[in-house]
């Protein structure tokens, strides 16, 4: 019996995407192809599974119409009139392991051809050699190794049609009934097309085309009922024990475990303090709504600050994502919790399917929306603290922190259903972290594989949400895979590197990707005459992936874990507020950040002048040797007497209270050799980014390493001085041992570098390299990094070197930014570079030094000495004291005044509300004239409120009231090239 028209509105409307045992192999679907009808449809149609990409022929156009729901949700579809069609030069899943195979269409007829000839609208292969689907005398037909007709076509009217071949044999399906059978050719020509024949268009005919699906399935797997795009019905046994599973789940959700606590409504209070001023008092919770009937439920994940909210339904959902400072929500439509690429195929991990529209969600629609059978199914949620992602010990000065950082983690086990035949036997782990005091969620992934049989997981997409136009710029999101390339952007300080358009992996703009989503299909569209003023809002949904691979295997014995996500909620656009936003996140979640030594640096490897430079460093309080280029130290040379030579210095300045470390250049543009180096996937040659580097996942990793950790052990050094660290290079070579290709290589050559990081931590070294890993164990980089404005005169280097503060500190506290304070040229041997003789320069070397020490940076004072007569020393250790007198306040967050002009007064301001200090302020006079200015200085952050003391540099005390901005105004008189000092407290 055929389905009534009312019957045929319910099908449509619960179960047009969902499937089970089949495998798709390559997915179509023009809805998502435009939004303005008669426009051209796009050149190239990328499949959402596979990677088959078809080429128009012609000029297809978008076209307002869809089946039923896909209407309502703003899709619709591509109109092929005659010249038009889209195809590729193979054909679909005929491959000796794929014979069974499935191929459907979504058509509507808006003409009907009369005569004898067959006018296709979809073809795999060609006639005689494969299997087409079209019109001949008025009614839908299949033409293979022998034609049938299978009815009446109906004008204007959407139909679904399907080819299933098993065993040779081929069965048509129409609007999910099996109407016909059909003998099926041995081999396929090599076409696939849509309205286009192999031979060109006058086969074709007038149609619209909203989705194609080819597919394939093990013998004896397929069901009409529930593997068409059109299903038929649901199937109540497998509703049965899926109900009886999610009441299972669901006793087990409420039963008790720590950290989680049993509701009956979720709280919606706004915390009541700003939470960069004082600590929030809310703890981290796992808030489990009572279930209702019905075998649905919901959970929170929250601190107070913000809350994610998830609706256990057919699937798990996150239908919520919350900042609870200023209520506003980020989710408009419901995603997967994540999709893995496995063996060619994307399956999701979560989320529910059919919502109507995308551009907001109602509650009214979640029990309507179902799993898709082909994505992995929760099945087991538990709580546990916090990962200690690396080992950390206070120490170097870092201000106090919690490591691991008080929080809870939510750990969501997902596997796959029955119908998954192919990924039988993994498992899906997505780990939750939320942190009390900042509103901050991570999220990561892990995939266990307990079959016999390795899978490649080709790609990950960790993190997926569809989110609000309005809150896209509130939403701050970066993960631990980072480095330079990844970081790096071809708009910006990139394009130094590279001509033309450089590779994903060369400049991949970090793991974080906004796009525009496809099932974003909102009737509430912008006039593409707005878009430059709007900063096309529709590129609203957030994609957590890597930009190449990861392609690794995944066996019994080795598990994958991915990169890990971290996501700032923030609750203002104001540009300084979201940026101790950020910098507060890293306080929190890489403590070693705050590590704190002030630096000698000198350029030698004579014992005598090492060792006269450690004496002074120790007589001015100094606490870290840095043995700088070019002598550097060879980290991987374990002669006796180079050891030894070593092991003496850095003994003689430990005893001092100096750790030591030196310079070498490691990995970026340094090869060791065509067998270990870096392949370009370009020219199959050793060569990378900067000339040549080493490849991390090659040989070399297993005798470079050893050695350099052999060399700690025997010396003691406790500073890891390195430049070059593993900045991102892909590697083509198939030869490494630790990578499979190109594909793996940056993800293989990550990991190792960040087990190298983990490593030092956990032997508590100071880690300062020029790239960015803090959210795995690094302590600084550069302030800024032109290595050539190490020859700038003094004078240049004394506004320049505020101007970096100022650009640096957006982002940066000020440790996690090195300054270099030059006494002597670094590349040339210009007397005007350097300031020696020192007594000679002092008042010089006196601006120079305030100003660093002032920004709280992480400053080294290179050079052959650094005092040469007692008064040089005296100037030196006073402000060195001074430095440590207010260690804590000036390294803490800089707020931001003005950027230096030189034109007139600059200041750097640090404000920290939980120290008694609550800020300081210092001021500078770049000019050649005497100024008497007042400065309004903008107190909010440091927590004070009505009033502040404003102690000066002789130790006189005022108090200033402050103005409903929180801003006080204080009077300055500042001598040409002279500065001022100012403490505030309550």
């Amino acid at each position: 019996m055929k389905p009534t028209p009312a019957i045929l509105a319910v099908i449509l409307l619960s179960g047009i995407t969902t499937h089970a045992k089949v495998t798709p192999l390559a997915h179509y679907n023009f809805g998502r192809s435009g939004n303005v009808t008669y426009a051209v449809a796009p050149e190239s149609l990328p499949s959402s599974s596979g990677d088959d990409v078809l080429r128009s022929v012609g000029k297809p156009l978008f076209y307002a119409d869809a089946p039923a729901d896909k209407a309502l949700q703003g899709e619709g579809c591509v109109l092929f009139k005659e010249g038009a069609g889209y195809a590729i030069n193979k054909a679909l899943g005929t491959s000796p392991g794929n014979r069974n195979q499935l191929l459907e269409v979504w058509v509507k007829a808006v003409e009907i051809p009369q005569n004898d000839v067959f006018h296709q609208v979809l073809c795999n292969g060609e006639a005689g050699k494969g299997c087409s689907i079209g019109i001949r005398q008025g009614k839908w037909a299949i033409d293979s190794k022998e034609s049938v007709s299978l009815g009446k076509a109906q004008q204007n009217q959407w139909v679904h049609l399907a080819i299933v071949v098993e065993d040779g044999k081929g069965i048509a399906y129409q609007n999910g009934e099996q109407v016909a059978t059909f003998s099926t050719p041995a081999e396929y020509a090599p076409h696939f097309s849509i309205a286009a024949s192999a031979g060109g268009m006058q086969e074709s005919f007038q149609s619209m085309v909203y989705e194609v699906r080819v597919s394939t399935f093990e013998k004896g797997e397929f069901s009409a009922e529930t593997d068409l795009l059109f299903n038929r019905q649901s199937m109540s046994e497998e509703n049965v024990k899926r109900l009886e599973e999610r009441k299972t789940l669901i006793r087990e959700l409420e039963s008790p475990a720590p950290g989680k606590e049993i509701v009956q409504v979720f709280p919606e209070e706004k915390p009541s303090c700003d939470w960069l001023l004082s600590p929030e008092a809310s703890s981290c919770k796992l808030l489990v709504r009572k279930a209702k009937e019905g075998g649905s439920t919901r959970f929170q994940l929250t601190n107070g600050l913000v809350s994610r909210t998830f609706h256990l339904g057919d699937n798990i959902a996150c239908i919520s994502y919350k900042n609870l400072s200023n209520g506003a929500e980020y989710i408009r439509a419901v995603k997967p919790e994540a999709r893995l690429k496995i063996d060619g195929v994307w399956y999701d991990v979560g989320g529910l399917k059919n919502q109507p529209e995308c551009s907001y969600l109602l509650e009214e629609w979640l029990p309507e929306m179902k799993s898709d059978k082909q994505a992995f199914q929760l099945v087991s949620i538990k709580t546990d603290t916090p990962a200690k992602r690396y080992t950390w010990n206070k120490k170097y000065n870092a201000q106090p922190a919690e490591w691991p950082p008080k929080g809870l983690q939510v750990v969501m086990t997902y596997k796959p259903t029955e119908e998954m035949t192919h990924v039988k036997g993994l498992e899906v782990k997505v780990h939750y972290e939320i942190y009390e005091g900042i509103p901050v969620m991570a999220k990561w992934i892990e995939v266990e594989n307990a079959s016999d049989r390795d899978m490649i997981l080709n790609e990950t997409e960790c993190e997926i949400l569809a989110v609000n136009q309005d809150q896209r710029d509130r939403l701050h999101v970066e993960s631990d895979f980072s480095f330079a390339l990844v970081n790096g952007n071809i708009k910006g300080s990139a394009l130094m590197h590279f001509k033309g358009t450089p590779q994903p992996y060369q400049a991949g703009e970090s793991t974080t990707l906004w796009s525009v989503d496809p099932d974003y299909n909102t009737w509430a569209s912008q006039n593409q005459a707005e878009d430059a003023f709007l900063d096309f809002p529709h590129r609203n949904m957030l994609i957590s992936r890597l930009p190449v691979g990861p392609d690794t295997a995944v066996a019994k014995n080795r598990p994958f874990q991915s990169f890990v996500t971290f996501e700032l909620l923030q609750d203002s656009d104001d540009r300084e507020r979201k940026s101790l936003a950020h910098r507060r996140m890293y306080r929190v979640l890489a403590p070693q950040v705050t590590e704190s030594l002030l630096t000698g640096g000198i350029t030698s490897n004579d014992p005598a002048k090492l060792k006269a430079f450690i004496d002074q460093m120790a007589e001015l309080g100094m606490e870290r040797l840095d043995i700088m280029a070019w002598v550097g130290i060879q980290h991987d040379n374990l002669n006796p007497d180079y050891v030894n030579f070593w092991k003496d210095i850095a003994t003689y300045a430990r005893e001092r209270g100096i750790i030591i470390g030196g310079y070498e250049l490691q990995i970026a543009s340094r090869g060791r050799g065509k067998q270990v180096d870096c392949v370009n996937p370009e020219t199959g040659k050793p060569g990378s980014l900067f000339g040549q580097s080493v490849c991390v996942a090659s040989a070399w990793k297993d005798s470079y390493f050893p050695k350099m950790w052999e060399f700690f052990d025997k010396t003691g050094l406790k500073s890891y001085n390195m430049d070059g660290p593993y900045h991102g290079d892909i590697c083509a070579s198939t030869k490494h041992p630790h990578h499979r290709g190109m594909n793996d290589s940056q993800w293989e050559q990550w990991k190792a570098y960040v087990d190298i990081l983990h490593e030092l931590q956990q032997r508590d070294v100071f880690i300062p390299i020029p790239d960015w890993y803090f959210l795995n164990g690094q302590c600084t980089t550069g302030m800024g990094y032109r290595e050539a404005s190490a020859n700038l005169s003094p004078q240049q280097q004394l506004l320049l070197g505020r101007q970096y503060i100022y650009d640096g500190t957006w982002h940066k506290l000020p440790t996690m930014g090195w300054m270099t304070l030059q006494l002597v040229g670094f590349y040339t041997n210009d007397p005007r570079v350097g300031l020696e003789p020192l007594k000679d320069n002092l008042s010089r070397y006196e601006q120079q030094l305030i100003q660093y020490l002032a920004s709280g940076c992480m400053l080294t004072i290179r050079g052959n000495r650094l005092y040469d007569t007692p008064e040089t020393k005296a100037m030196v250790k006073k402000w060195i004291d001074w430095y440590k007198d207010h260690r804590a306040i000036l390294t803490s967050e800089i707020i931001h005044i003005s950027r230096p002009t030189g034109r007139d007064l600059d200041c750097i301001m640090h404000a920290n509300p939980f120290l008694e200090e609550k800020g300081l302020v210092v001021v500078f006079n770049p000019t050649n004239r005497d100024i008497t200015q007042t400065l309004t200085l903008p107190l909010y952050y440091t927590g004070l409120k009505g009033q502040a003391t404003v102690t000066d540099e002789t130790g006189t005390s005022r108090p200033f009231e402050m103005n409903d901005a929180c801003e006080i105004q204080i009077p300055v008189t500042l001598t040409p090239q002279g500065t001022a000092w100012f403490v505030i407290k309550k």
